[in-house]
């Protein structure tokens, strides 16, 4: 059979897989769904061939807008998992087709930082010229830290901290004097007095309580005049920011005083992870550490469960699939293998309290499915579900994965059951002509 041949077949088995998986079948509960890598056949990959990135692997953190520097062969961003041969045993790939042992060390996990605009520059369009001074840049460095996104303190990317909250451009909060705002972990802002004839608002910024950073702001004016800015010494920096707010105006009504906030940013000084050479996280030895990359290599070897529907976890949440030897594969003892981590499905039905809109906010994967359907899996997982908002719009809504959610909706078994047929005359259509 044709390479070509055989990966279409492979990639409409995968469609009709998903198809079925979808298709609710008496009472029984659907399989959980997860988001998968890019299949490859240890058939026809050469070693140095199993290499997955946030464009192939749906697990991984992925800011759209930064999609050529996280594809780019040099000097790219965002993480990597890469099989590397060290000792010319078990080796992986076309040359052993039917090894199923990674050995220690040959399991590589790398992660490097990316930027993201403010998103009051991004917002106001401002430039290295016209940006506020105490601002300090343009930009703040994340690192995707096995699938969830951190911000890099004094862009070391040995030090990490977690974002509270990021207004998108087009969020604002209305607070009148006396009130409060919650911005998440135990931050808050409250307003203590609006003076709207000299068009300036006192407000606080308090954690569990308690007043860490006081400001009066006036909405009239510059840039500079509307911004506060709040520094701190924490992880290894001093003055390092932490927290941005923009006074856009001040009004009263017939009884109260009114601020409107903007392009709020705030991250945990707090809650800081310091990582350094020889760390262990999730199976991993941390090999390299410096501000720029951090390398991970597996510290036990990982025998691969190569039997149908079986789970070779890797991580605490990232496993390997495969399927049965020889099936998928040009070579009777290779198989199909990708990376997958499974999501845990948010039931919408189930109303609660809502969050506060302006409050960072883990975004809804919708619809994504298990599946080696590269077109299929890497479009739902990287370019659909997992699109996350960046640099130009400033919106972070970057998914943690240890927490993934996935918008339910009813389906219409009917359709389902259509698209499954479909796929089976598709694969039948090109068997018989092939053969």
């Amino acid at each position: 059979m044709k390479p070509c041949t055989r990966r279409v077949l492979l990639l409409l088995f995968a469609s009709l897989t998903a198809c079925l998986m979808l298709t609710p079948l008496g009472s029984a509960a659907p399989p959980a769904p997860a988001v998968s890598g890019f299949p490859l056949d240890t058939g026809e990959t050469s070693s140095d061939g199993f290499v997955w990135t946030a464009a192939t692997f749906g697990g991984f953190n992925y800011p759209v807008n930064q999609h050529k520097s996280f594809v780019a062969s040099e000097n790219w961003s965002g993480e990597r998992l890469q099989y590397v041969e060290k000792d010319g045993q078990n080796e992986l790939g076309k040359n052993n087709p039917g090894n199923h042992v990674i050995g220690e060390g040959e399991l590589v996990y790398s992660t490097r930082p990316f930027s993201s605009k403010y998103t009051l520059v991004s917002a106001l369009e401002l430039n290295s010229k016209t940006i506020p001074e105490k601002l300090g840049g343009m930009f703040y460095y994340k690192l995707a830290w096995f699938g969830k996104p951190y911000i890099t303190i004094g862009n070391d990317s040995t030090q990490l901290t977690t974002l509270v909250i990021s207004q998108a451009s087009g969020e604002k909060k209305q607070l009148k004097t006396g009130e409060s705002w919650d911005l998440g972990k135990n931050y808050s802002l409250t307003v203590n007095q609006v003076d709207v004839e000299g068009e300036k608002v006192w407000f606080s910024l308090c954690k569990n309580g308690e007043e860490i950073e006081s400001g009066i702001v006036s909405s009239n004016g510059t840039v500079n005049d509307k911004t506060f800015v709040a520094t701190a010494d924490f992880g290894d920096m001093k003055d390092q920011l932490y927290f941005i707010t923009y006074v856009d105006k001040v009004f009263t009504s017939a009884t109260d005083s009114f601020a409107v906030f903007k392009y709020t940013w705030l991250i945990d000084k707090d809650d800081l992870m310091l990582i350094e050479k020889g760390d262990e996280y999730q199976g991993f030895e941390v090999t390299e550490a410096s501000e720029s990359e951090i390398v991970l290599k597996n510290s036990k070897s990982i025998t691969l469960d190569i039997d149908k529907d079986k789970k070779t976890y890797f991580t605490d949440s990232w496993y390997f699939q495969t399927s049965d030897e020889g099936k998928g594969s040009i070579s009777p003892e290779g198989y199909v293998i990708y990376p997958a981590a499974d999501v845990i499905v948010e039931d919408k039905s189930i109303s609660g309290p809502k969050e506060n809109t302006t409050s960072a906010k883990e975004a809804n994967i919708t619809e994504t499915i298990s599946s080696s359907d590269p077109e299929t899996s890497n479009k739902s997982a990287s370019s659909t579900s997992l699109i996350q908002n960046e640099d130009n719009d400033s919106r972070d809504s970057d998914i943690p994965h240890d927490k993934m959610a996935i918008e339910t909706s009813a389906k219409t078994p009917s359709f389902d059951v259509l698209a499954g047929i479909l796929g089976v005359v598709l694969c039948h259509a090109l068997l018989k002509r092939r053969y």
